[in-house]
């Protein structure tokens, strides 16, 4: 994992935090507001959306939020999720309205970005962790139980106001994802660069304030190894500061050995102050000759 990317996840993980919630017991609203604040931290996109409104899922598919949502991988998932088992809520008020409610919860919860944690998890250096045996994997979940056992993990406290709308299949969580402005996504490679490029999602519905990510995958179609460099056209030009790339491997050039296939994982943030006037994005990855 990158600095940057490190950077971003930690800083991630310490805002999600603040969405989550004990275990859920029953299909009342505060259940479900738990049960998807869990899912927030978990990085189960798969719950996130099937506990959206009717509605934000006809806005959003689930492919888009499993892009936004992103994950780490291997080991420093399982540290994550083995973080969620401490979790504290106390359920303060809840507001009913016909079918609508509104759902407070007081949340005691750990803190990723504590030294104690980071340590153990290597400062979130995945390669690292799952570089470990199972003989230390076994010790780090050993020593993050103690930490709580002792009271000794690091946490933080907050509020958290979920509001929620009764459907068919139960409470469901009103996002307002219907508010989300589309982002597609597009390669053009040259002709004489024998690529075959494909993207991942193509597009993502996003909101302002909101990031996602983007996986490019390019395979070497030729016996020879080759070089690319790739642009970012993203339109319209004059609101284009407002998606900002935080994240591009993809900024120097790239090289493939024949047939080989690599992929590159670009993240965005859709800037809170993007203008009214801005209905969509489009994004175009320009695969050309390498000059050297």
């Amino acid at each position: 994992m990158s600095a940057i990317r490190r950077a971003r996840f930690i800083t991630a993980a310490v805002g999600l935090l603040l969405f989550l919630v004990g275990c859920v017991r029953s299909s009342a609203p505060e259940d479900v507001a738990a049960e998807y604040g869990r899912a927030i931290y978990r990085y189960d996109a798969a719950t996130i959306y099937r506990l959206a409104s009717v509605a934000d899922r006809r806005a959003k598919n689930e492919e888009s939020v499993r892009a936004q949502v992103g994950a780490p991988t291997g080991f420093a998932l399982d540290i994550i999720r083995h973080l969620a088992l401490f979790i504290e809520a106390t359920p303060g008020a809840t507001r009913l309205s016909g079918s609508r409610a509104t759902v407070s919860l007081k949340l005691r919860l750990p803190d990723a970005n504590a030294p104690e944690i980071r340590a153990l998890a290597r400062d979130w250096d995945e390669p690292a962790l799952d570089a470990l045996s199972a003989s230390e994997r076994a010790d780090v979940r050993r020593r993050l139980d103690e930490l709580h056992q002792r009271r000794k993990l690091p946490v933080v406290e907050g509020k958290e106001t979920f509001e929620l709308v009764k459907e068919d299949g139960g409470w469901r969580l009103v996002l307002d994802w219907s508010g989300a402005l589309p982002i597609r996504f597009r390669a053009a490679v040259a002709d004489t660069i024998p690529l075959q490029v494909t993207l991942v999602p193509i597009e993502v519905r996003a909101k302002p304030g909101e990031s996602f990510r983007v996986t490019v995958r390019a395979k070497n179609l030729s016996g020879h190894a080759i070089t690319s460099r790739v642009g970012h056209r993203i339109e319209p030009l004059a609101d284009a500061r407002s998606l900002a790339l935080l994240q591009c491997p993809l900024f120097l050039p790239a090289r493939w050995q024949p047939g080989e296939t690599k992929e590159f994982v670009s993240e965005y943030l859709l800037l809170k102050d993007v203008s009214d006037r801005v209905k969509s994005f489009s994004v175009r990855y320009q695969f050309a000759n390498d000059r050297g």
